[in-house]
């Protein structure tokens, strides 16, 4: 049919003719088909596109959802922890009539509640203008933990004179309003994000604080607070019980504790100081030439000066301090957690603050001033007993009489070989005043 050359008379033939039809046929079917596939493969794309950007929202919620679940869940936990710690720590203040117990408590809730890099818990001093830190966590080994702070200084200052509680936002947004120094470079080693005083009757009685907080609860604040508010019922408490024995074991003269009572509260310390390993001290002192100062003044002058003392003694030691008269012109000091150096400066500290005062008419005194004599003794490095650490303390007493007389000695070991007069070696008992 193709031999030479295209024969055009066989494609008359009907069977050709069929066969190229069907070719033809075949050939636009499979055309079609091929297009609306591809026709349909665009539009399942945009579908699926179109369904991507339907579903990427859902998602995002799902995660914001997931996240609050846990974010509620997690605040639950702590909520759930604070309202079953509440309970031990209130039950815990409720037990205790001791100002230095209190602080401990305080601080270890805190620590539980918020686990911070820093805890502070401070204490109004007895002159009611400022705080003292009683207690704490983390705090840098530089700081000195006896300084004083007036209220209104810094952070802690504000947060107590204002008697508030507040956060790092409240501090951040007073800043901008008030002229005052919250980041005051007198409290470098201070960390404070939240605050809050602890109040009664709209006095000051104290301030707790946290900083570094690795655990942030919903309601922080609020949780401070309301340790806060316990802690201020404790302090309240216990300072109503200081006043009960205070009323019922004084000496009625200078309104100290009476030697009875004294030496009660020296044989609990010397118990507890068995049990805990810890130190304490003992400083007695009397006044020097105390009778020619009545001999020449009168009875109701030397009154007066024994009230003055009493005084003075009270302005210059800590809350926890016992001091008592211990008999006529003898005063006495009990130092719990103390050591033998540290109530060394304590007692030069009330020596000097009682040659400062001017009593009335002390020019006639020898030396023209009314002073002390006084000595220290230490738990357990000089004695183990009542009876022991308190005529070692009044043997250095004598010692500064025979010294010359205002001044301090701090109770030191003697023996026969070291010194001439045996009297050196003996327990006091001869003291003149």
């Amino acid at each position: 049919m193709f031999g030479g050359g295209l024969d055009i008379s066989a494609l008359a033939d009907p069977s050709v003719l069929l066969l190229i039809g069907l070719l033809l046929l075949v050939s636009a079917g499979l055309a079609f088909l091929l297009g609306r596939r591809l026709g349909m493969g665009a539009g399942r794309r945009e579908a699926a596109k179109k369904m991507a950007a339907q579903v990427e929202p859902i998602e995002e919620d799902a995660r914001e959802f997931r996240k609050s679940v846990w974010l509620l869940q997690n605040e639950n936990k702590n909520l759930s922890t604070f309202l079953m710690l509440l309970p031990d720590l209130a039950r815990e203040l409720n037990n205790t009539h001791e100002k230095r117990k209190i602080a401990p408590l305080l601080r270890r809730m805190l620590e539980q509640i918020f686990d911070p890099e820093q805890v502070l818990v401070f204490y109004t001093t007895q002159r009611n203008d400022g705080l003292i830190l009683v207690d704490d966590k983390g705090l840098a080994a530089g700081f000195d933990r006896t300084r004083f702070i007036p209220f209104g200084e810094g952070r802690v200052g504000w947060v107590a004179s204002n008697q508030i509680s507040m956060d790092e936002s409240d501090f951040q947004q007073k800043a901008r309003f008030v002229k005052a120094d919250f980041d005051s470079a007198s409290q470098p080693h201070f960390k404070i994000e939240l605050a809050a005083a602890m109040t009664h009757n709209e006095s000051t009685l104290g301030l707790i604080s946290v900083g570094g907080m690795l655990r942030h609860p919903k309601n922080e604040k609020t949780m401070l607070k309301m340790v806060a508010d316990l802690g201020s019922i404790a302090l309240n408490n216990a300072l109503l019980f200081h006043k009960m024995q205070q009323l019922a074991n004084s000496d009625g003269l200078t309104q100290l504790y009476a030697k009875r009572y004294f030496m009660t509260s020296l044989a609990e310390i010397l118990m507890r100081a068995e049990k805990g390993h810890e130190e304490f001290a003992i400083f007695i002192f009397d006044i020097d030439h105390f009778k020619h100062y009545n001999d020449n003044n009168g009875h109701p002058a030397g009154d007066e000066a024994l009230r003055t003392t009493g005084r003075i003694l009270r302005d210059s030691v800590r809350e926890d301090d016992i001091v008592a008269r211990y008999g006529g012109e003898e005063f006495i000091v009990l130092l719990p957690n103390t050591s033998k150096p540290g109530a060394a400066v304590v007692a030069e500290k009330i020596r000097a603050a009682i040659a400062a005062h001017e009593y009335p008419k002390e020019q006639s005194q020898p030396g023209g001033d009314l002073t002390i004599s006084g000595g220290v003794a230490s738990y357990p490095y000089d004695g183990r007993t009542s009876a022991e650490l308190v005529g070692k303390a009044d043997e250095a007493l004598y010692k500064s009489k025979r010294g010359g007389r205002n001044r301090i000695t701090i109770y030191e070991p003697t023996y026969l070989s070291e010194s001439d007069d045996p009297a050196d070696a003996t327990v006091a008992g001869r003291r003149t005043a």
